[in-house]
């Protein structure tokens, strides 16, 4: 009996998160589980199995995760399975105990302040963490090699590069090799060929391959058999794999008698033989599997039956010119489609993750650096792939660590302002005038205003505004993924900045652009989160007079309680402190009776501060969706929306409800 080498399970792909925990918004959520394991530490040392399953409880009544309590899945192993990346990245140790840095991400969450390089505090923690992540069985961290990739492209690098081809190389070599091959042929499916042609699991499958040809004959079942097993992994075990020996033995089938079969019978067999097995390759989807062996998705009686039987005729495998070859080709086949369809299971997972850290710009189906850290990583391309993984021991304790600075981590990534913008300047000398800071705002305000004109047009924001209330967010993500790219914080956040740019239109752009950026955007102008409490929403300035937006998707008594009290505070201290040329525009999806009389008391009622001061009088007019959406549709000269807004605001009616009913949504409303 041969004694053949087996080809490991593991997946060889990079994995940010896991796919047992598919987050939609990896930010708020790991946030929300390091506050209940505070919490949940204070009366609970231990992180047994027992204290697991009581975490487990506790995740669910917070709706944070709903816990599997099955009998393939107990809910200990479920708990440490969905809690499992915030140990990785470092933010508990392995028993879920908070480190250092995991109190530092904590506290940053909690802040909009940013950096010296001008992303939040909260970002710069991920990018440390990510900076020194590693994986098993990669020979380079892989956050640097994204961002050597990303340097050899030019700030330009396709996503699909990113999702098929870096996430699989593990050495630099690799990488460097694969770089290659994509640029000569801009194809992400050849790329990934190429490597699994040449990688070391083909060769151990090429060396049992000849070992078992030299030793039995094809026919012997019980061998052949044990080489497939060996040479096909895959982590569901042999039970699994003897589905996938089944189709080889069905494959051959054809291969065997591609000579003697009329096409008919081919037509046929396919059909009904082979069309539907690409579960049996571990695959998802059928799309890798038809194309890899029929060059189309579609086999129905209408396709072109020639043109699909040539294109199988003439794949690798069953162009074999012998049982060996065919056998090794099914190997490179079975690895081809499953590493194809694994990186596509774990392209949302890592993309989520690596927007996190606030330096990457997603759009038009590429990733690239932010301007500043484009000049950042550039200058040191060459150090980034010769940073080689700690061992176990030393790996933990620097993760865990809370380091100053991304120099802390990496020397070569020690930072000089004075330097870096030195740097800039050559390509941007206006930087040494407006100083880093307002450089780098400068150039977010050109990518927002291109942003805005481009996907955040009015009639966008219309049809956004058409799904927002009642609620379809659904279709509002699917509009904004078919426009930009997808979007994953709340709903609530984005009806707060797509207001802001609502106004920039209804004002015919008379609002400054900047005023829409807030440190709550990510690195691709989107929101991460709706702002912190203390503030109004957006801030807008036009002419001499202030708009504070305050905008919120709850209703009834629930609206009430949570916009009642802060609307107006806002509003006030805004006057106080800065502006007292200045009014609230209070939104919602649909406005309460009780709040609109709470809010429309402050023009006729004083406000009073905790210190004494006051405000005699407050303007704060409610619209609802659908009235902005009017305003939007049917306003084009903003002077006379202001003089609408002024007309309402000084009516005589004192009734909240009243008020909005009989005149300010008929002002801004279609119906009779």
């Amino acid at each position: 009996m041969c004694n053949f080498k087996k080809i490991t399970t593991n997946s060889g792909l990079i994995s940010f998160g896991n796919t047992g925990a598919r987050l939609s918004d990896p930010r708020a959520t790991y946030i929300k589980i390091l506050d209940a394991l505070v919490e949940f530490r204070k009366l609970n040392k231990n992180w047994d199995t027992q204290s697991q399953a009581e975490f487990g409880k506790l995740l669910g009544e917070l709706d944070i995760f709903e816990i599997k309590t099955t009998n393939v899945v107990s809910s200990d192993k479920d708990v440490r399975l969905k809690t499992g990346f915030v140990s990785q990245l470092g933010f508990t140790n392995e028993e879920r105990i908070i480190t250092a840095v995991g109190k530092e991400l904590l506290a940053s969450s909690k802040s909009f302040e940013t950096n010296e390089l001008e992303i939040s505090k909260e970002s710069f923690i991920y990018l440390k963490q990510f900076l020194k992540y590693q994986q098993n069985n990669f020979e380079i961290v892989p956050l640097l090699s994204l961002i050597y990739a990303i340097i050899e492209f030019d700030n330009a690098l396709p996503i699909d590069f990113v999702t098929y081809v870096w996430s699989g190389s593990q050495t630099e070599n690799e990488l460097i090799e694969n770089i290659r091959n994509y640029k000569n042929s801009s194809d992400y499916k050849e790329t990934i060929y190429l490597s699994i042609l040449n990688s070391e699991n083909s060769e151990i499958a090429k060396k049992n391959c000849s070992l078992f040809f030299n030793t039995y004959s094809f026919s012997d079942e019980e061998q052949r058999n044990q080489l497939l097993l060996a040479i096909l992994p895959h982590g569901k075990g042999d039970k699994f794999k003897r589905k996938t020996i089944s189709l080889f033995n069905d494959l051959y089938s054809y291969w065997q008698n591609k000579n003697l079969w009329s096409n008919v019978k081919k037509k046929t067999f396919i059909q009904t033989t082979l069309k539907s097995r690409y579960k049996h390759i571990s695959s998802k989807k059928p799309v890798y599997y038809l194309e890899s062996l029929f060059g189309t998705t579609s086999l129905n009686n209408s396709s072109n039956w020639e043109e699909i039987i040539s294109f199988f005729e003439n794949s690798p495998l069953i162009a074999s010119k012998n049982e060996e070859d065919f056998t090794l080709n099914f190997h490179i086949l079975y690895m081809y489609i499953k590493k194809l369809s694994l990186c596509e299971e774990y392209q949302d997972l890592n993309t989520r993750h690596l927007k996190l850290l606030d330096i990457f710009v997603f759009e038009y189906n590429k990733i690239k650096l932010d301007i500043i850290f484009w000049y950042l990583f550039k200058s040191v391309k060459n150090d980034l792939l010769k940073v080689k993984p700690l061992s176990e021991n030393e790996y933990r304790i620097r993760l865990e660590a809370n380091q100053n600075s991304i120099g802390d981590i990496y020397d070569f990534l020690k930072i000089n302002i004075n330097e870096l913008t030195t740097e800039i300047a050559n390509d941007f000398p206006d930087i040494e005038e407006l100083g880093f800071k307002n450089f780098a705002l400068r150039k977010k305000e050109e990518r927002l205003l291109e942003l805005v004109n481009s996907v955040f047009t009015k009639e966008n924001i219309i049809k956004i505004f058409e799904n927002i209330y009642p609620r379809n967010d659904e279709q509002i993500r699917k509009l904004i993924k078919g426009w930009y790219q997808e979007y994953e914080a709340t709903i609530p956040a984005l009806f707060e900045y797509l207001l802001g740019i609502a106004f920039y239109w209804l004002s015919e752009k008379q609002v400054n652009i900047s005023d829409i950026l807030n440190p709550g955007l990510d690195a691709n102008l989107l929101p991460r989160t709706h702002m912190a409490g203390g503030q109004a929403d957006i801030i807008i300035h036009c002419k001499e007079k202030d708009y504070l937006i305050e905008a919120t998707l709850s209703e009834s008594d629930r609206q009430r309680q949570m916009e009642a009290e802060p609307v107006p505070r806002h509003l006030a201290k805004h006057i106080l402190e800065v502006n007292s040329n200045s009014l609230a525009l209070f939104v919602a999806g649909q406005l309460d009776p009780n709040n609109l009389v709470v809010l429309r008391n402050y023009k006729f009622s004083a406000w009073y501060s905790s210190d004494g001061e006051s405000v005699e009088s407050m303007d704060i007019l409610p619209l609802s969706v659908s009235n902005m959406i009017y305003l939007l549709k049917n306003e084009t000269d903003f002077n006379n929306v202001e003089k609408k807004f002024n007309i309402l605001l000084n009516s005589e009616n004192k009734d909240g409800y009243k008020w909005y009913k009989d005149e300010v949504n008929k002002a801004f409303n279609n119906e009779d």
